[in-house]
């Protein structure tokens, strides 16, 4: 889409903020998909076949919830960093002033 006024700079950073919004909904999705199993897998290991007591299958879930959470932070913050050097780039700014 052109805009009036379109600078080839506006125009790439557009660029890489699109592609950029691309790549983290895929994050997104691909982190859903295999997350949502795991837990739904230890759930039904936990509650229905009782392969852990419950008491202890409990933590269990709360573990890999939070260590979910954080490889999923760890992961918007890499790609939030590249997203940054990407538009600098993209701008033409120098890293070294």
């Amino acid at each position: 889409m052109t805009y009036a006024g379109d600078s080839s700079i506006d125009a790439r950073v557009r660029a890489v903020v699109a592609d950029f919004n691309t790549r983290q909904t895929k994050l997104f999705i691909r982190f859903a998909l295999i997350e949502g199993p795991i837990l739904l897998l230890l759930a039904v290991l936990i509650f229905a076949f009782e392969v852990i007591g419950p008491d202890i299958g409990v933590w269990v879930l709360v573990a890999v919830a939070v260590i979910g959470g954080f490889l999923m932070s760890m992961l918007l913050v890499r790609l939030m960093q590249a997203r940054t050097q990407a538009i600098a780039q993209a701008r033409g700014d120098n890293p070294l002033f």
